[in-house]
């Protein structure tokens, strides 16, 4: 009977650690406020907000118990890099702290993605992984993925034991301010292991999809041409992406505290799985994304009652065309097509380079005349 009740505290006293090391909505809205707060002038690299960002990030981790190191490029640049564990094999996980300097809050962009990694080092850390767990904090992303491309050819970790790249950025807002919520997951196409577990975790609210449908524009990119196999996890770009309006108070704490905690279970994954994951040289692209591509043009066309002729045209044309070809090229133009629609203020290069061009080529001059008109909204 003695040991009976031993098991059964030792069970509550676990329940209550676990309680107290899973994702907090309160503890990332702290984070999000503090590093993009006025105080931090933005956090552009280099800068003072910037190098502040860097000292918290680490007092953070080092509260946690992780072994912490900065690692310096010049000018004022540091990558924060985090580790726990004493197992050669880790899983590297990582997001960039920088943002766009005075007067930008920078709050999804990415005050949300160091918010989320500081919760799930917490929530790991005491979960005995087989695997130990890096965590970075890349500095200069904005300028050209500088902090992120310096690791990856210094790493201070040997790359080859790394089992994934898992890397998020932009997070906390709905995708072109729909009431949809999206949780985009790029990356699977490279590697079987990953695209199982992320199969495994799947959920109604992901858009899993190949990483050439928006090309190399976040920090998985370097570790990608590194063939390190990886995921990246984001909300995609808003209205206010890049703008003064993004701030922490829009930031919805509550569905991003639920997407950590799947990102978590994903790493935890990762972490027991006895298979390394490799990394493919041909990828093998999601089967359902067609389909999501499809959902989210309907959705915007159903929803969005501000849509000019030219978006309009466009989507209606992209929800039929995909239908029925299958080609990566039309997913390709759909999803700029998805993206300026999301930034309008960034959208004239996609509109004019990208949009107009195609559908000239493909003989629709209406659309193409659309397409150049709503580009000079933007000039």
């Amino acid at each position: 009977m003695r040991l009976h009740k031993l098991r059964i505290l030792a069970a509550s006293v676990l329940i209550a650690l676990l309680a107290i090391n899973a994702i907090s909505v309160d503890r990332i809205k702290t984070h999000v406020t503090w590093l993009a707060d006025p105080a931090r002038e933005g956090r552009r690299s280099g800068s003072p907000g910037a190098i502040a960002a860097a000292e918290y990030i680490e007092g953070q981790f080092k509260t946690l118990g992780y072994t912490v190191q900065m690692q310096d490029f010049g000018r004022n640049r540091r990558n924060v890099v985090a580790r726990l564990g004493t197992a050669e094999q880790y899983v590297l996980i990582g997001s960039h702290y920088d943002g766009q300097g005075p007067g930008f809050a920078s709050a999804s962009d990415n005050a949300t993605g160091i918010a989320v990694m500081l919760d799930i080092a917490r929530d790991l850390k005491d979960r005995r992984l087989p695997a130990s767990l890096v965590f970075i904090a890349f500095d200069d992303e904005e300028q050209g993925l500088n902090g992120s491309r310096y690791y990856s050819d210094n790493p201070i970790y040997p790359l080859e034991k790394a089992s994934a790249a898992i890397i998020f950025d932009t997070m906390g807002r709905t995708f072109m301010d729909l009431s949809k919520w999206t949780l985009f997951v790029l990356g699977s196409e490279y590697s079987k292991e990953l695209a199982g577990i992320i199969e495994k975790r799947s959920r109604p609210e992901m858009l899993v999809a190949g990483t050439d449908l928006i090309g190399p524009r976040s920090d998985f990119a370097p570790f990608a041409l590194k063939k390190v196999p990886f995921l990246f996890f984001t909300h995609a770009t808003h209205k206010d992406y890049h703008g003064v309006g993004d701030t922490a108070d829009r930031v919805n704490y509550t569905r991003l505290a639920q997407d950590a905690t799947l990102i978590a279970q994903i790493i935890e994954d990762i972490a027991r799985s006895q298979t390394k994951p490799a990394f493919l040289t041909e990828p093998i692209y999601p089967a359902r994304e067609k389909a999501t591509l499809i959902s989210h043009f309907e959705t915007v066309l159903k929803e969005r009652k501000d849509l000019s002729p030219a978006y309009t045209l466009m989507f209606k044309d992209f929800a039929t065309r995909l239908k029925s070809d299958d080609s990566r090229e039309v997913r390709r133009v759909a999803t700029s097509a998805l993206l300026a629609l999301a930034t309008p203020r960034f959208s004239g290069g996609m509109l004019t380079l990208i949009l107009g061009p195609y559908f000239e080529a493909l003989g629709e001059a209406e659309i193409a005349t659309a397409i150049y008109e709503e580009a000079k909204k933007w000039q």
